[in-house]
């Protein structure tokens, strides 16, 4: 099976928009962007400046921005089987990856892990943490699936519609959100943990996000490349959000 310790978030973006796509999200995270790499210079890696690599751009075929995971494995071929006889579907093999969907349609890969386990921290702003978008009727099903895929517990939310899988301190944060909507496809998107929401906010606007609404605790933006993405009200330095008991676990 995978392992809980890491995984990687990736970023697809069309391929025509990756140059512009890497220049954001290189200057919003404030990490070095490598790359790009791969046979088709398909692959672009963000770089903390200190901790573990966790986020890459991919250019992709499609018109549409996404979300997709990698997962850490000692060995993918051998959590091949036990990963679909938990309800994932297998796409195929590519660049070294087994591609599989979870139950839900999300697309995420097994991939064989790196010397990884340290997540850079700030008391700014840091990129931590994925949420999964999970429609009402695939709620139980794909949490269920995402906890023993992944090997971490549930723990809900102060909020009824979100959930945390609990994995170390210092790795990349996976968070559940059940949407109002009754289908459709699981999806994913980025969240920032950031010390200053407004401030923040003005950051990502001027370096080419579009604000799309604002909620108590967060606020929802448009990536250049697609991808809508969230600014949280979480202290960057330990992703718990701030100013109320157990808050830590709402978003």
């Amino acid at each position: 099976m995978p392992t809980a310790s890491w995984f990687h978030m990736f970023i697809d973006v069309p391929r025509t928009n990756l140059p512009a796509a890497t220049d954001f999200w290189s200057t919003v995270t404030g990490w070095r962007a490598e790359g790009p790499d791969g046979d088709r210079g398909q692959f672009v890696e963000l770089l903390p400046e200190s901790g573990d690599d966790w986020v890459w751009l991919q250019g992709v075929g499609r018109e549409d921005g996404g979300v997709h995971l990698d997962l850490d494995c000692e060995d993918p071929a051998a959590a091949l089987d036990p990963v679909l006889a938990l309800g994932a579907v297998r796409v195929g093999p590519s660049e070294d990856v087994e591609v599989m969907r979870s139950p839900g349609g999300l697309t995420f890969c097994l991939a064989t892990a790196g010397d990884r386990s340290h997540l850079e921290r700030n008391a700014e702003s840091v990129l931590d943490q994925v949420c999964i978008d999970i429609p009402e009727q695939s709620w139980e099903a794909e949490v269920a699936f995402w906890s023993a895929v992944v090997g971490r517990e549930v723990e809900a939310g102060d909020r009824p519609e979100f959930a945390r899988l609990v994995g170390p301190d210092d790795a990349p944060r996976i968070l559940l959100q059940r949407l109002a909507a009754d289908d459709g496809p699981v999806r994913a998107h980025p969240d920032f943990a950031v010390a200053d929401r407004p401030e923040q906010t003005a950051r990502h606007l001027a370096a080419g996000a579009e604000l799309l609404v604002e909620f108590d605790w967060w606020t929802v933006l448009l990536a250049p490349g697609g991808q809508v993405y969230c600014l949280t009200d979480r202290d960057p330095a330990t992703g718990a959000v701030r100013g109320m008991a157990n808050r830590d676990h709402a978003r």
